[in-house]
């Protein structure tokens, strides 16, 4: 009797230590240089940001995924490669002929009404002087599409637009387009599908904190040079700030951009655009381009405080809960993926995890739940990681901490 009651008592020892380290609190990995992590916490005005209809229940979700998916926990920001330009053009410019130049045969050249203009140009009215030589548009034009045929095809055109692509013969160099019928002001877009010369324009990164700086790189492919570029900043509420690239020794163009925190907070993207020329021989080609990235307001962080929950039976989820910082009071959910160790020795995805829970200003919690059949089911087991770890708003679904390497779970 006496073995047997000390057995216990060891048993019940042993399975409170276990408990103990289960629960002991940890602590989150250092960031990475790729990381967004807010140095500092932020507030917004209450109509940028509105929380009044958001649900304060707590609520969480997990599924598993399959070992063998390659998941990426960090970002590979867009690149948007250009072939186009575009050009406002007046009434009396278009009379007189405005120069055009196209590096490759088969341009598209659309012509918008803007500025309150509703004028509609006819295709067969425009004439073109290529080489000093006038050209009408029965030999300049292969094919033509007015807004009915534009929209039919799906395309969401401003009201009098018109379509039309360059014959093979007059498509290449300088020419002048002649609208002697234009009124008003008009938006020329000139896109050059068969052309080498790109231009590339890409952000460092998809999302930043307002008022932090990430970097703009901006290339020309196609054996040109690019000579100048200049560019601009728009924010969803329509601000705008100027943009200054600067050449690199790779002939690259690069520039530091701050997004303006007066005008963050709130849904929709912010918009870089760069325009320059490049010089392709004794030829100026225009390119455009446009890039779209998400500015955060770090309305709340991550603490550094991660703690496992202990669960009831060796079948238990697993269970974490991570702390929270936040100066403004919100919705804050939190997303991330496990990962277990295989019996080869190398980790492997195993379920993706969401919760969400009202925080007021100050210090909370958010604990993500990973469903333990998932990690039966994968065949894992310890150490575990958490990465691509995320802190989110939902006020306007900002993004405002990300992790690539959350935590070790030994």
């Amino acid at each position: 009797m006496k073995l047997h009651l000390t057995s216990l008592i060891v048993a019940m020892l042993l399975a409170t230590s276990a408990a103990q380290a289960a629960s002991a609190p940890m602590a989150l990995l250092p960031a990475l240089a790729t990381d967004q992590v807010p140095t500092r916490l932020q507030t917004t005005a209450p109509a940028r940001m509105s929380t009044t209809t958001l649900e304060h229940a707590p609520a969480t979700m997990s599924w598993a995924v399959d070992p063998a998916t390659p998941l990426d926990a960090r970002p590979t920001p867009f690149v948007q490669s250009s072939r186009e330009y575009w050009i406002d053009a007046s009434a009396e410019q278009l009379q007189r002929g405005l120069e055009l130049t196209t590096s490759a045969n088969g341009a598209v050249l659309r012509l918008s009404p803007h500025a309150g203009n509703r004028g509609t140009i006819d295709p067969s009215t425009l004439s073109f002087r290529i080489d000093g030589k006038l050209v009408t548009s029965t030999e300049a034009i292969r094919s033509a599409a007015d807004e009915d045929a534009l929209r039919a095809a799906g395309m969401d055109v401003p009201q009098g637009s018109v379509v039309f692509k360059m014959a093979d013969g007059v498509g290449h160099g300088t020419i002048e387009l002649i609208a002697p019928r234009a009124s008003g002001a008009y938006l020329v877009h000139v896109f050059e599908p068969a052309s080498s010369i790109v231009l590339t324009l890409h952000a460092d990164r998809d999302t930043v904190i307002a008022g932090e700086a990430f970097v703009v790189r901006a290339m020309i492919a196609g054996g040109a040079r690019l000579d100048r570029l200049s560019g601009l900043l728009s924010a969803p509420d329509g601000h705008v700030q100027d943009v200054r690239f600067e050449r690199q020794a790779d002939g690259a163009f690069e520039a530091r951009v701050r997004p303006d925190p007066a005008h963050a907070g709130g849904f929709g993207l912010w918009e870089i655009h760069a325009f320059g020329n490049a010089k392709s021989g004794q030829l100026g080609i225009a390119r455009d381009a446009r890039d779209a990235f998400a500015v955060s307001v770090a309305t709340a962080r991550l603490d550094g405080a991660i703690e496992r929950v202990p669960g009831s039976g060796k079948d238990a989820d697993v269970q974490l809960r991570i702390g929270i910082e936040s100066a403004v009071a919100s919705r804050y959910q939190l997303a991330g993926v496990l990962y277990g160790t295989r019996a080869d020795g190398r980790l492997a995805p195993v379920a993706i995890a969401h919760a969400a829970s009202w925080i007021a200003a100050g210090n909370g919690t958010i604990d993500l739940h990973f469903d333990a059949g998932a990690v039966q089911q994968a065949g894992v087991g310890a150490p575990f990681e958490l990465r691509d770890l995320r802190l989110i708003n939902q006020a306007d679904m900002s993004l405002v901490e990300r992790r690539e390497r959350a935590a070790v779970l030994r």
